[in-house]
C-alpha cells in the first residue's frame, strides 16, 4: 500500500511539474491557456502555439529522456551488482559523441530527426562492441568484464571525438548539444522516440522479476532457473535502447541513471518489479524540473538541463563512492 501512495505521489509531481513548464518561461502563461491549448486550440493565440506547439513537446521529451535514464540506471545497476553504474558505464554516451561528431563533420544541417536516430546508432554501435568484448571467453559476460570493456570503448571513443572536433573545429557545436539542448524537439521528432522508448521500457520491466535475483547473487539466480547471460544480454539491449534515445534527447545527462535508482530503491526497497516503474516516474520528475530550471534560472539566457542535473549528481556520486567500501564481481 505504502509503494502505490509513493507512486501516485510521483504522478502527481510529474505532473505538477509538466504543468509548471508549460506555463513557465519568458512568456508567463495561465493554467487556464494551458488547458485551452489543448481543447480549444486557437491558431491565433501566441500563447496557445507556445503551449502546443513548443513547451509541451519539450516537456514531454524531457520526461521520456528522464524516465529512460533512470530506467537504464537501474537496469544497468542490477545487471553488473555495481551501485555505482550508469549507462555511461557501457559506452553509451562516448559512441553517441563519436557518431555526432561525424555527422557534424560530414553531414552538416541534417534536420534533427536524424541526428537523433544517429546518436541512438553510435550508442547501440558502442554497447555491441562492449557487449562483443565481454560475451567471449571464460567468464562469460562477468560484471567486471562488462566494466572493464565500457571504460575502454569510452576512453577510445571519447579521444577520436576530441581529435575530430579540435581538427574540423566544431568543438562547440558538439558542446552544446551535447550540454542538454532540447529547445528544438517537436512532435515530429517525438514520434521517432517514443516507440523506442516504450520498447525499451518494456523489456525492462518484463526482466524485473529476474533482475532481482541476479542483483543480489548470481548463484541463487542460476538456481532458481535464470539464464543469467541470456537475462544479461536483454536487459543490456534495453539499455542501450533507452539510454541511446536519452543521449540523443538532453545529452550526457548520465547522473540520472545514477541517482535516481537510488532514490526508487530507498522508497520502494530492493524488489526491481518496484524500483524501475518508480525510477522512470521520478527520472521524468527530475528532468522536467531541471529542463524548468535551466529555462528559467538565468532568463533569457537558457543554461544547459545537463549542468544542472550534474550539479546534483557529482556530490551525490562522491556520496555513494565513500559509501561503497567494497564490490563484489
Amino acid at each position: 500500500m505504502a509503494y502505490i501512495m509513493t507512486l501516485i505521489i510521483s504522478f502527481l509531481l510529474l505532473a505538477a511539474a509538466i504543468t509548471l513548464s508549460l506555463i513557465t518561461g519568458s512568456v508567463e502563461l495561465s493554467l487556464h491557456d494551458a488547458v485551452n491549448a489543448f481543447i480549444a486550440f486557437d491558431p491565433s493565440d501566441n500563447g496557445h502555439i507556445i503551449i502546443r506547439e513548443v513547451r509541451a513537446p519539450r516537456a514531454a521529451a524531457a520526461a521520456i529522456a528522464g524516465a529512460a535514464f533512470a530506467v537504464a540506471g537501474g537496469v544497468t545497476q542490477a545487471v553488473t551488482r555495481n551501485p555505482l553504474a550508469e549507462p555511461g558505464i557501457i559506452g553509451l554516451n562516448a559512441g553517441a559523441l563519436f557518431f555526432l561528431t561525424i555527422a557534424f563533420i560530414f553531414m552538416p544541417g541534417l534536420p534533427f530527426t536524424y541526428l537523433i536516430l544517429i546518436s541512438f546508432a553510435g550508442a547501440l554501435f558502442s554497447a555491441l562492441i562492449v557487449l562483443t568484448v565481454s560475451f567471449f571467453g571464460r567468464a562469460r559476460m562477468s560484471p567486471l568484464k562488462l566494466i572493464l570493456a565500457g571504460v575502454a570503448v569510452t576512453l577510445f571513443f571519447g579521444s577520436l571525438s576530441t581529435a575530430f572536433q579540435l581538427y574540423f573545429n566544431i568543438g562547440q557545436d558538439i558542446a552544446f548539444w551535447f550540454a542538454g539542448a532540447i529547445q528544438t524537439i517537436g512532435w515530429a521528432h517525438l514520434s521517432v522516440i517514443i516507440p523506442w522508448f516504450l520498447f525499451g521500457i518494456a523489456v525492462s520491466l518484463l526482466l524485473s522479476p529476474v533482475l532481482t535475483a541476479i542483483s543480489f547473487d548470481e548463484q541463487t539466480a542460476v538456481s532458481l532457473g535464470v539464464s543469467v547471460n541470456k537475462t544479461r544480454l536483454s536487459a543490456l539491449i534495453a539499455v542501450v535502447m533507452l539510454a541511446g534515445l536519452g543521449v540523443s534527447i538532453i545529452g550526457a545527462a548520465a547522473f540520472i541513471g545514477l541517482i535516481v535508482p537510488h532514490m526508487a530503491r530507498f522508497l520502494s526497497g530492493g524488489d526491481y518489479r518496484r524500483i524501475l516503474p518508480l525510477s522512470g516516474v521520478l527520472g521524468a520528475v527530475l528532468t522536467v524540473c531541471s529542463d524548468l530550471a535551466a529555462r528559467t534560472l538565468a532568463a533569457p539566457v537558457e543554461l544547459p538541463a545537463g549542468a544542472l542535473i550534474a550539479l546534483i549528481g557529482v556530490p551525490f556520486f562522491l556520496y555513494l563512492a565513500r559509501r561503497v567500501v567494497r564490490y563484489e564481481v
